[in-house]
């Protein structure tokens, strides 16, 4: 089932149907509107940049680490350390994200947890 964030913005262009991340295929996404709103805040000329936000661009790739270690669940449960993410140019598609905690191998983050973030992120917005 597509995330909240997709089922709420629907289509609103024309072409393509997005494809969201948390329907079934994590790497086939786009235009998922929860990642859509995760590469905002993460994306490059904001200035400053978000506190914990590491973003780097090298030949047309866009990745961005983003510590998490301060961002909990609502149940109280700590998501890891850090996020992930990567991109390729402005296009619809998140090629990756993961989230690295501590000895455990990285994992590709739920909506609950991309929802955390997001919100986490938004809240100490200056």
């Amino acid at each position: 089932m597509p995330c909240k964030r997709c089922l709420a913005r629907g289509q609103t262009w024309n072409g393509d149907k997005p494809k969201c991340a948390f329907d079934g295929n994590f790497a086939e996404n786009w235009n998922c509107a929860t990642l859509n709103e995760l590469r905002d805040i993460v994306y490059e000329g904001q200035s400053p940049m978000p506190p914990g936000v590491d973003y780097q661009y090298c030949e047309d790739r866009k990745y961005a680490t983003v510590k998490i270690d301060d961002v909990e669940l609502a149940n109280g449960n700590s998501i890891g350390l850090a996020l992930w993410v990567s991109w390729y140019k402005s296009r619809g598609t998140t090629d990756a994200a993961w989230i690295l905690a501590g000895d455990e191998p990285p994992r590709i983050p739920s909506e609950k947890e991309l929802d955390a973030i997001i919100w986490h992120f938004a809240k100490h917005a200056t």
